[in-house]
């Protein structure tokens, strides 16, 4: 963003600046090539390290349970230790790798966004300063004004709904420890052989998990005491174990495991507030952004109202 804003002003105002500008675009593509390459590989390790401590913590949470059981009597398969387990391995490095894959494809739309963004705002510019009544200065201002507290969109999806990068690299990560810590655990009762799982549960549950949280089911489906676990919204992008979920599972056995977790489905006005509370941390992400911008255009009463 700081790029475009340079490139938008740098050089001396001419009867051809837009041609002018729109003939920097080469360079301007080339110095942000730079910036993604300064910080693409540390984003790249940064990300496989969220991953592997994510898959690490999924054990950390779950390995105590098998333990205890084992030592009151439960029957449980001979399972390698966590480290040594190849399926483990497996999941770990096939989540890293989508993670690093979603964070470069994340820096590519990057590239291709900013680029739009300052064709576009040359263009709007230009059209203002046609009009004869504002200067140079004041159209990129008002043009950067537009686009400063949304961002550069990285990606649109299929709804047409404009991404920023920062909000898709988000539900990238997130996503994939999601994936990670719900693959982990599972595939680690079935190295113990082990049906049941409880779920934990929180106040401020979303309306896609409320109802399934607190309770103990059967992977298999086939105990006649516990609902299966297919029975849940499990499989759903805003359900059980989904996208952004903080939900986590626990091995369960009968008459050893004391159960943990209360079922309560209550919880629309404590998930409201949440969402609250994420929309302003959003409002205030959007705002600091706008601050930069404004502070690189010089437009100081912009960066007050920011």
């Amino acid at each position: 963003m700081l790029n475009i804003i340079g490139y938008l002003r740098r050089g001396k105002t001419s009867a051809n600046w837009q041609m002018e500008k729109l003939a920097d675009y080469g360079a301007l593509n080339t110095a942000n090539r730079r910036v993604l390459a300064k910080y693409g590989n540390t984003l790249a390790k940064y990300t496989e390290d969220e991953i592997r401590e994510a898959a690490a913590d999924a054990i950390r949470a779950i390995e105590p349970a098998f333990a205890k059981a084992r030592k009151a009597g439960a029957t449980l398969l001979d399972a390698l230790p966590p480290n040594a387990s190849e399926p483990l391995k497996a999941i770990l490095a096939e989540y890293q790798r989508l993670a690093v894959d979603g964070v470069n494809f994340t820096q590519q739309k990057l590239l291709e966004g900013a680029g739009s963004v300052y064709i576009d705002s040359v263009n709007k510019a230009a059209l203002k300063i046609s009009t004869g009544v504002i200067s140079t200065d004041d159209a990129i201002a008002q043009t950067v004004r537009e686009w400063s507290k949304k961002g550069i969109p990285a990606i649109v999806d299929s709804a047409g709904r404009r991404w920023s990068t920062e909000a898709y690299a988000q539900t990238v990560l997130r996503s994939s420890v999601r994936n990670v810590t719900t693959e982990t655990q599972f595939t680690r009762c079935e190295e113990y052989g082990v049906d049941l799982i409880e779920i934990s549960s929180h106040a401020d549950a979303r309306p896609g998990c409320a109802p399934y949280q607190g309770k103990i089911y059967a992977r298999s489906g086939q105990r006649r005491r516990y609902p299966p676990f297919s029975s849940t919204s499990y499989g759903r992008a805003d359900g059980i174990l989904g996208v952004n979920c903080r939900h986590q599972i626990y091995p369960y056995f009968e008459g050893v495991t004391t159960k943990t977790y209360e079922a309560n489905p209550n919880t629309q006005r404590a998930y409201e507030a949440s969402q609250k509370q994420r929309r302003y941390e959003r409002e205030i992400r959007a705002s600091k952004r706008e601050v930069s911008v404004m502070e690189k255009l010089g437009d100081d009463s912009a960066v007050s109202r920011a």
